[in-house]
């Protein structure tokens, strides 16, 4: 198998990864969560959806075009034991700041808020924090494990890193409408926009520079409880 055939199926990956998520979640918008009628089970249904969409067609090109390199490796999910802790550290640390432009501008559309006790938005239940918020802590973990794992270390492998770091924020931005919409009220488009780039950014070079998303992937599960556990103790809002 050539490199080039496996640069043309990398990008057709890409594209049926981007376009299937779309299509998707129009789908669950529209016919899925009405069905289904309760937040746990659309949790639910947009976990399995995220890892259909981008973890399995992942998996299946590094099987077919890199078979000879273990799959967790190429995909950063691999943690040395003589840089565990920067690894994590600056993880953790990346979505800390994330978690810290939330509590200097709050967002205050429902979809972000239903977990404060201080908030007319408060619906959370006992399945809430024992299966939304797991599943929640899934999907952010798919997505640093997509962009950055998948797309940010394999096209920087094809291409160079300029390329794979404007490719990976075109995607990080896409994947994060959703977030970003409920963010803007509160710090405006711009100012959510920029702190997806932030990140994005930030994230990128550490994971270029240490081949692992092992500790971006704890960080931004730890953002999500972070900021549901803030808002259940009613320290702000």
């Amino acid at each position: 198998m050539s490199r080039t055939d496996g640069g043309r199926a990398f990008i057709l990956v890409i594209i049926v990864s981007a376009f299937a998520a779309g299509a998707l979640y129009l789908v669950q918008v529209n016919w899925v969560d009405p069905w289904l009628s309760s937040r746990w089970g659309s949790a639910i249904f947009r976990m399995l959806r995220m890892i259909l969409v981008y973890v399995v067609p992942a998996v299946w090109w590094l099987k077919r075009y890199r078979s000879n390199e273990s799959v967790t490796k190429e995909l950063g999910m691999h943690l040395s034991k003589d840089r565990a802790t920067f690894v994590l550290g600056t993880g953790i640390g990346l979505y800390c700041i994330a978690l810290a432009a939330f509590l200097l501008w709050p967002p205050q559309m429902c979809g972000f808020t239903f977990w404060s006790s201080n908030s007319d938005c408060n619906t959370a239940g006992l399945s809430d924090w024992l299966i939304v918020l797991p599943t929640i802590c899934v999907m952010a973990m798919v997505t640093d494990l997509w962009t950055r794992g998948f797309v940010l270390l394999q096209a920087a492998d094809r291409w160079g890193e300029a390329p794979a770091i404007a490719l990976q924020n075109v995607l990080w931005i896409l994947l994060h409408l959703y977030e970003l919409e409920l963010l803007a009220p509160s710090m405006g488009w711009a100012g959510a926009i920029l702190l997806a780039l932030f990140l994005g950014f930030l994230g990128d070079i550490i994971a270029l520079r240490e081949r692992s998303v092992v500790g971006l992937m704890a960080g931004h599960a730890i953002l999500n409880i972070g900021w549901a556990s803030v808002l259940a103790l009613g320290f702000i809002l």
